[in-house]
């Protein structure tokens, strides 16, 4: 920036002084030495300054750069963690959710195959998950068993609800899960079963 400014001084001074060469017809030797000194020192400066922001440029420690870190949680560490608990799903797209058949309606992930099994009322339900971020999750490849059960709706959803996740929160020292779609309100909440 310095650079551009004393450029535009040096222009300024040259044109100030052919001005003066028009307007005066002619001008005495005493002036033109000393335009020529002053021409002569701001081109010095011009030079000088410019080694120094070439310099000052190369040094400069606050200059922008950008830097990716990939920050990866373990999701069975703590109490009560995301995988190797066995989470009871007491709650459904904001209803209660209560097993008739005695047998907890369940989801279980495990860490170290990034696999999960779970039950909601007929089939085995199981599929591949991946934590893409700290409370980011995915569920992908849903499979369960094709048993014909009277009154399956729980278990459709349930599964319908798994495809729309992509993040969760663990709160209540650990003990109740929220599965969310973005911001929205819980999809499916779990208690933790261990």
């Amino acid at each position: 920036m310095r650079k551009i400014y004393l450029i535009i001084a040096v222009v300024f001074l040259s044109i100030t002084s052919c001005q003066k060469k028009d307007k005066s017809g002619a001008e005495s030797e005493n002036d033109s030495i000393v335009n020529q000194d002053t021409t002569m020192v701001v081109k010095d400066e011009v030079v000088i300054d410019t080694t120094k922001v070439d310099s000052s440029d190369v040094e400069l420690p606050n200059k922008m750069s950008t830097k990716t870190t990939t920050k990866t949680t373990d999701p069975s560490s703590g109490k009560y963690a995301l995988a190797e608990t066995k989470w009871k799903l007491v709650q459904l797209n904001g209803k209660a959710v209560a097993s008739t058949s005695g047998k907890d309606f369940f989801i279980n992930l495990d860490s170290k195959s990034g696999k999960f099994s779970a039950y909601a009322g007929c089939n085995s339900i199981s599929g591949s998950y991946v934590m893409k971020a700290e409370t980011k999750l995915a569920f992908s490849k849903i499979i369960s068993t094709r048993m014909a059960c009277p009154n399956m709706d729980l278990e459709t959803n349930f599964i319908k609800t798994l495809e729309k996740v992509d993040n969760y929160m663990i709160e209540g020292n650990g003990k109740t899960l929220h599965f969310h779609k973005a911001k929205m309100a819980a999809l499916a909440k779990f208690e933790a079963v261990k």
